[in-house]
This record gives structure tokens, sequence and C-alpha cells, in this order.
């Protein structure tokens, strides 16, 4: 492999389809359609006419395999390679691309003979878009067949994808998700790398981002605890809106998978009974200053015996502030004070253009422990009590994590980037 890789993201997302097959009796929903014609635009993907995308049919190891070899920016190398493979099932356009991944060790086939005609699963995609990212199965950021929780929680993997009967419309919405992904330990979208490396203009891309026509749903703005219960029956997306007056959650209370809770720039959200999230929360970081006293970051606090189990996502976002004036962290916060904080899905901090605008976790008393993902790629997660990476569980620190203050970090589980400053 060259140790000058072609800028490596610029067909990420293409996946070409050199001959076709049978199709079996599904339809591809509109959504996959229309993103399908706009990535095409982009020059991000191809069907096997010019009409005609196959959505309605799963793609190949092989195709799966080419399309990794494309991420990685060696699709001139393989087709130049004079190695040979000794399978019987390849097709002839992908011969090159076996050959060059056998010799480099990428693949091993599924016997001495045989590469594999199966069909690629979800795993084994979502697997090659987070290496895109710049995320590791092999330095343990994930695992290559359970990718899910990472995936989640970078972006690539929206509700509507079938992870249980994988089809190239799926391929389509992670493709078209991972445009807006950051790449690993940045704040740069995969499309913005992309636009950096030629692949596409700006221009192209809004006019390829119209040509879908995604609407979001209306977001239904809340600031009480009633409201929020009536909301979480119907809505989408809620937004967190207090002014001065925190909501606190008392009793039980369940986010639902495909829901997405946004507190507010501004807003605050406290947890003293038990939330139990299966869906997102959002925790937005500052857009301006108020006042000398006053920067209306936001933050989402576990207190007075509060208690989160996290089966879905946590964000906490960066703030968009356009200066370069350190104020201190005002990214979107979590605070553990006397709770428990359980993660089995994801918590991301997002990285702000300065280390002091990224998102923040701050355990200061209570437990945080972790069986799930962490993404730090914000300011800080500050511990002065006890985070618990229980065995399975992966922290991916790519900024800073510190006991500096007295407290604990138990890690039976994967520790990846820096270590832990005690």
């Amino acid at each position: 492999m060259k140790s000058g890789i072609r800028k490596m993201l610029t067909c990420a997302l293409a996946l070409a389809l050199c001959f076709s097959m049978m199709l079996p009796a599904y339809a591809a929903a509109p959504e996959a359609e229309t993103k399908a014609a706009a990535l095409k635009q982009l020059g991000l993907f191809m069907g096997v006419s010019d009409t005609d995308f196959a959505l309605d049919r799963a793609p190949t190891r092989v195709e799966a395999l080419v399309m990794l070899l494309r991420t990685l920016g060696v699709e001139a190398d393989a087709k130049a390679s004079a190695a040979a493979h000794p399978f019987t099932d390849v097709p002839g356009w992908a011969d090159r691309y076996i050959a060059y991944a056998y010799e480099k060790g990428l693949t091993k086939g599924v016997s001495d003979t045989c590469f594999g005609t199966d069909d690629a699963d979800s795993d084994m995609y979502l697997t090659f878009m987070l290496r895109a990212l710049g995320y590791s199965d092999t330095d343990g950021d994930f695992v290559w067949n359970t990718p899910d929780t990472l995936a989640k929680a970078v972006g690539i993997l929206p509700d509507s994808v079938n992870t249980s009967k994988f089809m190239r419309s799926d391929v389509v919405l992670v493709s078209w998700a991972a445009l807006g992904a950051y790449l690993k330990g940045g704040s740069q979208s995969l499309a913005d790398k992309l636009m950096a490396d030629g692949a596409f203009t700006n221009e192209a891309l809004e006019a390829a981002t119209a040509s879908v026509g995604e609407t979001k749903p209306e977001p239904v703005s809340v600031s009480s605890l009633d409201k929020l219960q009536e909301a979480l029956q119907t809505a989408k997306v809620i937004n967190v809106d207090t002014a001065g007056t925190p909501l606190v959650v008392t009793g039980e209370l369940t986010i639902p998978q495909g829901v997405t809770v946004v507190v507010n720039r501004g807003s605050d959200f406290y947890v003293e009974g038990t939330l139990t999230n299966n869906g997102t929360i959002k925790v937005m970081g500052a857009d301006a200053v108020v006042s000398a006293d006053f920067i209306n970051y936001s933050v989402m606090a576990v207190q007075n015996g509060g208690k989160v189990i996290n089966n879905g996502a946590l964000a906490l976002e960066a703030s968009i502030i356009g200066d370069d004036v350190d104020r201190g962290p005002v990214g979107g916060q979590l605070r553990i004070f006397e709770g428990e904080y359980q993660n089995k899905g994801s918590v991301f901090l997002k990285k702000g253009d300065m280390n002091t605008k990224g998102g923040m976790l701050a355990v200061i008393e209570g437990t945080f422990t972790n069986d799930g993902t962490v993404i730090a790629d914000g300011f800080q997660i500050d511990v002065a009590s006890s985070f618990v990476n229980n065995a399975g569980a992966v922290v991916i620190n790519n900024s800073y994590v510190s006991t500096e203050k007295g407290g604990s970090f138990t890690g039976n589980g994967t520790l990846t980037g820096s270590p832990i400053v005690e």
C-alpha cells in the first residue's frame, strides 16, 4: 500500500455495481431513491445503469470489499496489481481487487478456494464506514461484528435503516447520513473533508441536499415535567426550554426510541428520579454571551439520588460562539452530583473549535458506569468521584480524562487514545 494514500475519503461512499442480479420482491422507499440520486449527483454512488440503482437487493461481499479499497484510496493500485488469488468464485470485473486485497492480507475468503458470494450485512458496511471516519476496530474503538452503538453515536445509523435485512437502499441511507458525521477526534464532517479533497463543491452539496427535500419533524417546546410527559406520547422532537427554572424529572420517565429531546441553550434539565433514555438527548453548547454573568450553554444534571439509564444516545454538543476567547467550558454539559449514570448506549462529547467549547462530563459525586461507548472529543471528562468502565465497554479518549481531583477510574473495559491523567 502506498504510504501517500490519496485523499482517503473521496470515494468512501461510492459502491459501483457492474453486474445485475435477480431482484427480490422488495420495493425501496422513496427516501432511498431520492438520496441515491443525490449521492450520484455528488459522484459517490452508482447503480447498474443510469436509471436503476438496484436498491431492492443486498450488496455482495465482493461489492463491499471493493468499497473498502476505494475507502482506502488504493483502487488504482488494485487495478494495476499483478497479484494472484486462489478463489474460483470471483467475478472477472473484481479479480484485480480481490487479488490485491488477498496479497495485502485484507481478506482470506470463506475457504481456501472460495472468496464467498454471500451478501454483505449491515455489520460489514457500518464497519467500513466507521473505518472511513477514522475509527479502528483493530485499536478497540469498536468490535467489527457489533458496530451499531458507535455507528448510532456518530450519526451514520438512522432509525430507518433495516439492519436485519440490509439492502442497497440501506447502504444509501447510511452513506447519506455519513456525509454529516464528524471524522474521529475532530469537528470536520465527512462532507467537509470530501469538499476539501475536491470531490465536489459546496454548491453541488447544497443542490444535492435540496433535491432530497428532507423534512424534519416540527419540534414541541416544553418547560415543565407535565408538558414533557405529554409531548413524549406523540412528538418526535422535543425542545426543553426553561427560563431560569430548571425542568426537574421526578418519579420515572422514559424517552422512547426514535424520539429526540434537545436541552436548548440556556436551559437546565435535572434528573432527580429515574430517567430511561431509549432515544436521543442533545445538550446544547452556547451560541452567545448574554451578559458578563451568563453564557447560554445548557446543563443536564443527575442529582439528589437521581438515576439515568441510557440505552440510547447522549450528545454533549459544542459551543458555536464564533470567537477565540477562553471563557471556560461553554459546551453542553453533563454533571453528576449525588446520583448515578448507567451508560449502556453512547455518550459523545463533541469537539469545538477550541477545547473549552467542546462538550464536558463532570462526575462530581456519585457514579458513572459505562457498559457502552463514550467518545471524548470535547473539552474533558473530569472525574472527582467514580468512573467505572466495565468489561466490554469502550472509552475513546481523544481529548482529556482526568482523576486529578481525587476521583477513581476503574478500567476493566477498553480505553483508546490518550491515557487517564491522574
